[in-house]
């Protein structure tokens, strides 16, 4: 179906499983980790499964695909019950659901989310955490987190930032 060769699924289900948007809630705009930390692996594909039987697109949590350039949307998926999305990613497959999700009875968005992923990995690659990016004339905020660890990385000697700061960053730090 892809034409990757070599997919492996997690087995630990890293940031995978079950994934719930309650009545209220919603997903900015990003793209996905590129290294699994523990299995030193490449994520190569996202899969989606929605869970919500008769959803309605005005209900919001709609499924969105943007450019490269965060210049437009270029798909939307209404999150309807069995509906399957399977996507590529990479640091630019931006993706998310920006629209806040608002069920009159206040059900919450539900999917399973699969990731797969190839031992393509080698250390000349940069890996990246979730790349979270603002939406044109929205009110999304920029990710000062990321830009902040990206800053650290240029400046930091490698042995120090891979010891010391690195640990730190994921933390939250």
């Amino acid at each position: 179906m892809t034409g990757i060769e070599g997919l492996i699924p997690d087995p630990f289900f890293f940031g995978a499983g079950v994934h719930e948007t309650a009545n209220g809630g919603h997903l900015d705009i990003h793209a996905d980790f590129n290294l699994h930390s523990k299995m030193k692996v490449e994520r190569r594909l996202n899969t989606l499964i929605y869970l919500n039987k008769d959803w309605r697109e005005e209900w919001g949590g709609s499924f969105e695909i943007w450019d490269k350039e965060m210049k437009g949307k270029v798909h939307s998926f209404t999150p309807l019950f069995n509906r399957m999305v399977t996507f590529s990613t990479t640091a630019d497959s931006f993706h998310g659901n920006p629209s806040v999700v608002n069920h009159p009875d206040g059900k919450s968005r539900d999917s399973i989310a699969l990731y797969y992923y190839t031992a393509t990995w080698d250390d000349s690659r940069k890996s990246h955490s979730t790349l979270f990016k603002p939406r044109p004339n929205s009110t999304d905020k920029k990710d000062y987190a990321e830009i902040r660890r990206d800053v650290l990385r240029d400046f930091t000697p490698p042995m120090l930032y891979r010891k010391i700061i690195g640990p730190l960053s994921r933390l939250g730090f």
